[in-house]
């Protein structure tokens, strides 16, 4: 007998790229933000995004010798998401990004502005303004390393501690998983709180991606617009603008998937590695009575605690 389930899907579109195929198109037309987000689902993938600075170098390759002033890439204002500075897609496994360990009454906010991360002695996290001035741990992803996770006992906002990490090391330091968490909470002196990688960021790229990658030209972004253009006829830094001016845009190539948003309602423990199977048969049922080539692949995102659903605080008879 069947187990009793109610299914709903919810569908986002998004593209992915590896490292050998990601190509950026340079359209030299004028369009709004809006307009030239269409044209690139269109015809290519989606507006340009960059993941990390080998992407930002394939960006500026392709947009070389352009005299325009400036060109819209994927990047728009959007809700506040907490991302990690080191941006490098390859350096987390599934879930990695997610990792989070608040505090019992943080991600208060206080003041408005806390926008940025530290850890305590107990690895757990506390928001704080990034303008505060802490000691930070540094991450060194160099071969030769004496050591990967780095305690710097100097006092600068967190801005000036991801610079000097960058400068000196690989990156101001991530927090994946468990293991790190105690790694890192080691470093931390008694009392103490600490930068870490982990920050609030208010832009968003078209494609859905999560990469943190940035390069703001001096002063940006000063809430000039929600959406983002590349400099081009000066040093290849990013700025905000008004989404309704008009001004030629990058597109990206990549190979197009679909992520899956599933909410069940069901009696039965879902996460069961039996139901997950059962589970997942009916939502390749669904999708290819949709349309859905019958030999496509369907894959579980593992969240940070290990389990692909989560219960609804509001309904405790729903799983997301």
């Amino acid at each position: 007998m069947s187990p009793e389930m109610n299914l709903m899907l919810f569908v986002l579109g998004t593209c992915i790229s590896s490292a050998t195929s990601k190509q950026f198109i340079f359209v030299n037309e004028a369009k709004t933000f809006d307009e030239a987000q269409i044209y690139c689902r269109r015809f290519h993938c989606d507006l340009a995004s960059v993941q990390d600075t080998a992407d930002f170098s394939s960006l500026q390759a392709a947009v070389s010798g352009i005299t325009t002033p400036d060109a819209w890439i994927g990047l728009k204002r959007a809700e506040p998401n907490w991302l990690w500075s080191l941006s490098d897609s390859a350096f987390y496994k599934e879930g990695e990004t997610e990792y989070r360990r608040w505090r019992a009454g943080q991600l208060d906010n206080a003041g408005g502005n806390e926008n940025c991360c530290t850890v305590d002695g107990g690895g757990e996290f506390w928001d704080v303004s990034c303008y505060s001035r802490y000691p930070f741990i540094c991450y060194d992803g160099n071969e030769n390393a004496l050591q990967r996770y780095v305690f710097v006992d100097q006092n600068k906002n967190w801005k000036d501690a991801q610079t000097f990490c960058r400068q000196n090391h690989t990156d101001l330091v991530s927090v994946r998983n468990l293991d790190e968490n105690l790694r890192v909470q080691v470093l931390v002196p008694p009392g103490a709180l600490v930068f870490i990688g982990l920050f609030k960021d208010t832009f968003r790229w078209s494609d859905n991606s999560s990469s943190s990658f940035r390069r703001w030209s001096v002063r940006e972004p000063n809430d000039s617009g929600a959406c983002v253009a590349q400099r081009l006829s000066d040093i290849n830094t990013w700025v905000d603008q008004n989404c309704n001016d008009t001004r030629p845009f990058v597109c990206q190539d990549g190979e197009k998937v679909q992520i899956l948003r599933v909410k069940l309602k069901s009696g039965q423990n879902v996460n069961d590695p039996v139901m997950k199977v059962f589970i997942k048969e009916k939502i390749q049922e669904k999708l290819v009575s949709l349309g859905m080539p019958k030999d496509a692949k369907l894959q579980w995102r593992v969240q940070s605690d290990g389990e692909i659903f989560h219960l609804l605080e509001n309904d405790m008879n729903s799983w997301k």
